[in-house]
This record gives structure tokens, sequence and C-alpha cells, in this order.
């Protein structure tokens, strides 16, 4: 991750919000003892999208269950799929 002081980001503002957009992990701006992190909007709502996705149960049991069944061979073609 791109490392800046706030004064860089400060005096380097347009410098930092290209990077931040072009970076998928954006920005780390760092101020004395605290860091904070400047990403896009986009990649903040598919960070929360992901982590809703692994709190759901049902959904992490059915990725599990069908894990088990490609282990075992159970799988199906494109053409089963889509016919």
């Amino acid at each position: 991750m791109y490392q800046v002081t706030s004064d860089y980001a400060q005096n380097h503002f347009n410098e930092i919000l290209d990077r931040a957009s072009q970076d998928p992990e954006g920005v780390a701006i760092v101020q004395a003892n605290k860091s904070f992190v400047l990403m896009s909007q986009k990649e903040l709502e598919g960070l929360i999208e992901t982590i809703e996705l692994l709190n759901d149960p049902i959904l992490l049991a059915d990725i599990q269950q069908a894990r088990q069944d490609y282990s075992r061979g159970e799988v199906l073609t494109a053409d089963q799929v889509f016919s």
C-alpha cells in the first residue's frame, strides 16, 4: 500500500486522489501515530459486500457443500447447466 504523510497528502492532494482511485488498496495517510486509508468508493463498497457475504452462514454452507461436491467429482458440464 502506498503510504504518505498528511503534509504530503495535503500538498499533493490531486496526485493522492488519482493514486487512490487506481490502487485497489488505496493510499495510507499517516499523521503522528494515526493512519487513515483513502480509497475509491467502488473499492469500499466491494469490501463491504465481501464482508456481508462472509457473514452469511447459509451462503458459507453452500460454498462448503459445493467444494465437497467438486472434490468428489460431482460436477455438471456447461451443457447440463445451460440446456
